[in-house]
């Protein structure tokens, strides 16, 4: 061989092992890893959740005329809102209502909104607010240039008393909106009579109940078919194996290059690349995982974010619990550029059996997308048996505590608790604690509770009462207190 080509196979050769060598060192400094390389298994379609069915309003309120009420929670909505099929819904209401040439928007006061929903009417409430454009695009509705100057929907209704209008309230900048049609497409009318032909429960202000200047809606009574049921955590300390499986879905097939730690409480945490990326494993059951920030100029929309939160979540760990029994994920809050990073923090709740179920302490699912990224996820889910629940559908139903007796048999235990952490505002006064409670009371529904007690392992079925910034909980038959969570 010749001098010149030994020469070159000499050159090719040291830039290869040069090459080789720096790529090792990038592995081990935690540069680049294996796990980047080696493809995740990624979520079928049929695992992943339609948004679409996950945005949903956290009550729809009907007013059938004369203060004669009902409202319909989320397990109770069937088509009501959204329905991917020719069936009338709300959603639908809205399509037609938009298939007009010509639509006007006007900015009303808030004693205007007040003032139409008196008469019969139909209103969505969302818990968040949803960007204008986002709402539309979610729903496939064509949406009117006319709608651009309504930054977010918190509210949507109909009124008869203005027939070719929709109504809004952007919760965002606290305005209400009416949008004007030139002609009548939609039949929200029809929608109102279906709901009443069908049976409802009813429901009348407080103040028709007792004497105190307060609109929030309360049953008169409830027949329901809720039932307490066991669970377990999702994951336990002792399990090993599960637990490196769950790793290696976050970090991919290769732990090798992933720091772990055990703490002596049980917790387990891994590390990789110098804690730019962290992932803990609670005792309780909970898991959290932290990332840093790559870019903080990538921008994503309020759809385009949770498309993101929804589809990171269904692989790392699916949207059942890591058995895979089964629960209903719903969008249940949403807050705008967390830690003060431009993108959002969704929050998921979980329905079982119909029924929303509550945390007294932290929440099913908690994810931010900032940058376009995960940056933060924690996940602390429950396990039981479907087959305890698919029970409980079939028993029989009972009546629930009488909403109105609950506020008069604890409103001392609910004055306690919103005036605990201000000892000069709590009075002897037992008058003036009654009507303070019952004017304060915001929202009652019925749902499951899981308490923060971790000797606690039921799920009860209960009263969820809203009063300012506090939840209380309720047994759904006995109205004996179950706990609170105070924001």
């Amino acid at each position: 061989m010749s001098k010149p080509i030994i020469e070159r196979v000499k050159s090719i050769s040291l830039v290869v092992l040069f090459l080789s060598t720096v790529l090792l060192l990038c592995f081990f400094w935690g540069k680049i890893s294996f796990d980047g390389i080696e493809s995740r298994q990624e979520a079928s379609a049929e695992e992943i959740p339609n948004i679409s069915y996950m945005i949903k309003p956290d009550q729809i309120v009907v007013n059938f005329g004369a203060d004669n009420y009902t409202v319909i929670m989320p397990e109770q909505f069937d088509d009501i809102w959204y329905s991917s099929s020719e069936k009338d819904s709300i959603i639908k209401e809205i399509e037609r209502f938009g298939q007009t040439e010509n639509i006007m928007t006007e900015e009303i006061t808030d004693s205007q909104y007040q003032e139409v929903m008196k008469f019969r009417s139909i209103q969505a409430k969302f818990s968040y607010d949803i960007p204008t454009a986002d709402f539309f695009l979610n729903y496939k509705i064509s949406k009117h240039s006319n709608y651009d100057v309504i930054e977010t929907i918190t509210y949507i209704g109909y009124s008869t008393a203005s027939e070719k209008n929709l109504f809004i309230y952007d919760g965002k900048n606290q305005k209400y909106y009416r949008l004007v049609a030139d002609t009548e497409n939609a039949d929200f009318k029809g929608l109102i009579a279906s709901i009443e032909a069908e049976g409802y429960n009813i429901y009348y202000p407080i103040s028709l109940y007792l004497g105190v200047d307060n609109k929030t809606l309360i049953p008169l009574e409830m027949n329901i078919n809720v039932k307490d049921f066991s669970f377990r955590q999702d994951l336990y300390p002792y399990q090993t194996e599960k637990i490196d499986t769950i790793a290696e879905n976050f970090f991919g097939g290769n732990l090798d290059f992933v720091r772990e730690i055990t703490e002596d409480s049980g917790t387990v945490i891994y590390m990789y690349g110098y804690g730019k990326t962290v992932l803990i494993v609670n005792t309780d059951g909970s898991i959290e995982y932290k990332e840093e920030q790559i870019n903080d100029d990538v921008e994503q929309s309020f759809l385009g974010a949770l498309e993101t939160a929804v589809i990171f979540i269904a692989n790392h760990g699916s949207w059942d619990s890591l058995n895979g029994a089964k629960l209903t994920p719903y969008l249940k809050d949403v807050s705008v550029n967390p830690n003060n990073k431009k993108g959002f923090r969704f929050t998921f709740g979980m329905e079982a059996n119909g029924n929303r179920l509550y945390y007294e302490a932290g929440e099913s699912m908690v994810i931010d997308v900032t940058g376009g990224q995960v940056t933060y996820y924690k996940r602390n889910m429950i396990d039981f048996d479907e087959e305890e629940l698919e029970t409980i559908e079939t028993s029989s139903a009972e009546t629930a505590f009488s909403p109105v007796n609950l506020i008069a048999k604890n409103y001392e235990f609910i004055y306690h608790i919103l005036e605990a952490s201000d000892d000069k505002n709590v009075t002897a006064d037992h008058a003036a604690m009654f009507e303070q409670v019952s004017s304060s009371v915001n929202n009652m529904q019925i749902g499951y509770v899981r308490m923060a007690d971790k000797a606690a392992m039921d799920i009860e079925p209960a009263w969820i009462v809203s009063i300012k910034k506090t939840t209380a909980y309720f047994n759904l038959y006995s109205a004996e207190p179950i706990g609170y969570t105070k924001e």
